[in-house]
């Protein structure tokens, strides 16, 4: 993993949510620009089933759109 500084309850969570027995959906979410996709992407090494990343500025309407397709 790329040098992923402070983040330790994040990291944590994420340990735990590897290590469960079930399947699991994370929803992460906050402010643009503070590393939330880098942080998933170094954690997992870019293995997803799924994800997805919402549109800048968009509407309610165009983020569940964008979701759905």
């Amino acid at each position: 993993m790329k040098e992923v500084v402070g983040r330790t309850f994040e990291k944590e969570k994420l340990e735990q949510i590897v290590a469960s027995n079930k399947s699991e959906f994370v929803a992460v979410f906050g402010r643009r620009r503070v590393g939330k996709t880098f942080l998933i992407r170094e954690y997992f090494k870019n293995d997803f089933t799924f994800y997805l990343t919402g549109i800048k500025d968009a509407s309610l309407k165009e983020q569940l759109y964008n979701f759905s397709v």
